[in-house]
Order: structure tokens, then C-alpha cells, then sequence
């Protein structure tokens, strides 16, 4: 079981941190991205059989609970490894250690979309299939996200896709999405505290030149709820059916330096 998971050992530098010196939700998931790629690539699977072909790696969802967010100067260990594939997905697990403690799990799923039409591809039809380790855990990602009970809205704005917000595969990046998400919370939010646990869903690809609304939801608990629409669609009280992708964040309080 040991030899089929993936670890990589890294400092948290200044570059992944934000002004309280703590990780980025952002920064957070674009790590656990590129030790998702890395795994692949080592197990056979990298972008000649991938990228060079016209299939693009996307996430669908993706949920991870958070005991302890590093700080600046901190030394992790990113452990991750596959999951048994699930038709159509790939489901992959996450563990951050720090100091001998595991202070982050996680687990994403994963699909291959073709790059020209946009749409999912059954893996096996092209030769990718990736097992799970052996005696591993069963996916744990079921059912579809809910904005939180009495959740109220508070704010809706349009948007726009930035240049830099498009990643290789045409659209905005999954981890962008967190950097847009925190310029938009209150600053009694994103100054105080930190993610304890988020779950994200991503149900359509946002591209460039493809204006959207943004909308965010509180409950009197304080759990956040983000979704996206299409910049067209009518805005109501409460949360939409089928939205283009929703977040739901937990928080708790920054301890002091």
C-alpha cells in the first residue's frame, strides 16, 4: 500500500500565504493539483497519453476538512493516492502532515473531458485506467452540496473571467475560484478567520469572454455558501437549482502568531 502513495515535501513560502501568514484556500488547492498531476504522471498516465491527445484533467468535486492551516516558514508533507475509479471518475484522497500531526484530508473526483467538444470521455475507451491502492477507502463524495439551513443572501455581482484567471485546459481554474471568493467575503471574515471545512462542486466550465454572477450566502452559524450562475439568468431569495458551480466553507478562528 505504501509503495502507491504519492509524497512530496515542501515549505510554505511567502508566495502561498496571505497577509496573516497563513496558507491560501487557494494556494491550498492548487498544491494538492499539482501532486494529483504529479501522481499521474508517475503512474503512467502523464500528458502524452493526456494533454498531447486532446484530454484535459478537470475536477468535478472536491471536499476537505481542516484541523490546522500551515503558516509561512511551515514544513508539510502532501501524501495522496487513488481511490477505486468509479465509472466515470476518478476519485483521489489527500493528507497534509505537519510536524507529525495529519492536519488536512481531502478527497477530490476527478473526470477526462475532451478539449474540443468540451464533454466527459469514458476513460477506458482510451486506455486510461488508474485502481485504487489496494484496502484503500471507498469515496466518500455522494450526494450534490446544499447551501446551509436559514442561509440568507448577501451579496450578487457579475463577473468577468480575468486572463489570469484561465488555467491550461481554457477556464477558469478550480483554485481561482477561492481567490475570487475571498476579495468578495467581509473583512470580519478573511481577516479573522480560516477555512475548517470545504466542499465544492463544479458542474460547468467557466471560459473566457463568458460573463457570470456570483452569489454568496450566510447562515446565522456563519457557514458560507458561494455559487455561480449565468450572468442571464433571474435572481431570486434563494439558492439556484443548477447553478455553474457552489462552494460551502466552514470557518474558524486565526489563532495569534
Amino acid at each position: 500500500m505504501e509503495s502507491d502513495i504519492y509524497e512530496s515535501t515542501l515549505r510554505i513560502r511567502s508566495e502561498h500565504v496571505n497577509r496573516n501568514r497563513v496558507l491560501r484556500t487557494s494556494a491550498l488547492f492548487r498544491l494538492l493539483q499539482e501532486t494529483s498531476i504529479a501522481h499521474t504522471q508517475d503512474l503512467g498516465f502523464g500528458r502524452e497519453k493526456t494533454l498531447d491527445k486532446g484530454l484535459l484533467w478537470v475536477i468535478s468535486r472536491q471536499v476537505i476538512s481542516i484541523r490546522k492551516m500551515p503558516c509561512y516558514d511551515d514544513d508539510i508533507v502532501i501524501r495522496s493516492w487513488p481511490g477505486d475509479m468509479l465509472h466515470v471518475f476518478f476519485p483521489r484522497f489527500y493528507e497534509i502532515w505537519s510536524d507529525g500531526e495529519c492536519i488536512m484530508q481531502g478527497e477530490a473526483l476527478w473526470l477526462l473531458m475532451d478539449a474540443e467538444t468540451r464533454t466527459m470521455i469514458f476513460p477506458a475507451e482510451h486506455g486510461i485506467l488508474i485502481p485504487g491502492i489496494p484496502d484503500g477507502p471507498a469515496s466518500g463524495i455522494s450526494s450534490a452540496i446544499r447551501a446551509p439551513q436559514d442561509a440568507v443572501p448577501v451579496l450578487s455581482q457579475t463577473m468577468v473571467p480575468r486572463f489570469s484567471e484561465i488555467d491550461i485546459n481554457g477556464h477558469i481554474n478550480n483554485a481561482n475560484y477561492f481567490d475570487i471568493m475571498d476579495d468578495l467575503l467581509p473583512e470580519e471574515v478573511t481577516g479573522h478567520f480560516r477555512p475548517a471545512r470545504i466542499e465544492a462542486e463544479y458542474l460547468t466550465e467557466i471560459r473566457p469572454d463568458h460573463p457570470y454572477r456570483i452569489r454568496m450566502f450566510r447562515n446565522p452559524e456563519g457557514i458560507w455558501y458561494t455559487e455561480g450562475i449565468r450572468e442571464d439568468m433571474p435572481v431570486t431569495d434563494a439558492p439556484c437549482a443548477r447553478p455553474l458551480f457552489r462552494i460551502r466553507e466552514t470557518f474558524s478562528e486565526i489563532p495569534p502568531f
